[in-house]
């Protein structure tokens, strides 16, 4: 599984755009191209998609490691 360094971009022209990269072993970002994963024009909207997807990675993270030592 690899896991996803997220990051909220401010353009000067006012839009907010969310990137993903990948993160390596030790956790540092991985260099590469990121992906978007999405635009907005409001910082709230922006800030809830993020912390949305946060909390998505972290619940997916945590069943990852169940099924892992379960196994």
């Amino acid at each position: 599984m690899e896991l996803s360094n997220y990051e909220l971009v401010r353009y000067p022209s006012g839009q907010l755009v969310i990137t993903r990269s990948g993160v390596n072993a030790q956790g540092a970002p991985s260099s590469g191209p990121r992906d978007v994963v999405g635009a907005f024009t409001s910082e709230a909207e922006a800030q809830s998609a993020l912390a949305r997807l946060i909390n998505a990675s972290a619940r997916s993270g945590e069943a990852s490691s169940r099924t892992a030592m379960a196994g």
